[in-house]
């Protein structure tokens, strides 16, 4: 039997939002960098974002939104694979939660009957 993926393993609560954000940390290769992308999705625990760059999974990462000027810190939890429709993306989680995106998530049983 097939494992569980991560992306099958990802928490609820999920909505699409695409925002304009500066990524920035230091790459798997030591290489300091910041770069504009957007986000994909957001959630109550994080994000998905688009990114170039070459991340691990447990680097933490800070990121600007470009609207509203906002900074938080993020840890990378889950990295797309090369030549896989993951790949370019990146999953991240909040160090410290806070309400940075401004908007409303849905509740947590909005998945339930």
């Amino acid at each position: 039997m097939p494992s569980e993926s991560a992306l099958d393993r990802r928490r609820p609560g999920r909505v699409p939002h695409h925002t304009r954000i500066i990524l920035s940390g230091t790459d798997a290769d030591g290489f300091t960098f910041a770069e504009e992308t957007e986000t994909l999705s957001v959630s109550k625990q994080g994000l998905s974002a688009r990114t170039s760059y070459r991340l691990a999974v447990g680097q933490e990462l800070s990121i600007r939104t470009k609207d509203r000027n906002r900074v938080a810190q993020f840890q990378t939890v889950w990295v797309g694979q090369p030549e896989t429709p993951g790949d370019g993306r990146v999953g991240l989680e909040w160090v410290e939660p806070s309400r940075f995106w401004g908007i409303q998530f849905p509740s947590d049983d909005w998945e339930k009957d």
